[in-house]
């Protein structure tokens, strides 16, 4: 799996900082290197996947299982290359949230899009939402998922 970033983050936003921070995490998780984005977690850091036990070592467990399975552990029986694409990163407050597509090399398969949604305190993240809609394949919608 890679990771495109899609979005440019200007000098003068406030929230840049933070922005930046989620979207690097976002970014490693693309490139099967989600342990090294655990620096930008506080050790207390509450999760909450409704399909993991909680905290950040379940949530990068479950993520490096999901890449060890490749294509197979995004969409059940694919065979596909996967990518991530960053899409749009908006912030509120102490809140970052980041729209991201997961989308095969074969677009019949449709893919992922989800919306990571991070609190932070300072420079940390102190937690964290994920919450993921598979694309279907051949949707009806002619605007798309991403356009």
């Amino acid at each position: 799996m890679d990771t495109a970033k899609h979005v440019e983050i200007p000098e003068n936003d406030l929230n840049k900082a933070q922005k930046d921070i989620a979207v690097e995490f976002l970014s490693l998780v693309g490139l099967g290197r989600p342990k090294e984005g655990l620096r930008f977690f506080a050790p207390e850091c509450e999760t909450h996947n409704p399909y993991i036990v909680g905290g950040m070592d379940a949530l990068i467990a479950a993520m490096l299982a999901v890449q060890k399975e490749g294509a197979e552990g995004i969409l059940k029986g694919s065979k596909a290359d996967f990518s991530l694409v960053i899409r749009h990163v908006l912030a509120d407050a102490d809140l970052v949230a980041v729209h991201t597509q997961l989308s095969s090399s074969r677009p019949s398969e449709g893919g992922l899009r989800q919306v990571h949604l991070f609190r932070f305190s300072g420079e940390k993240i102190v937690e964290y939402w994920d919450i993921t809609q598979q694309v279907p394949e051949n949707a009806p919608n002619a605007a798309g998922a991403f356009s």
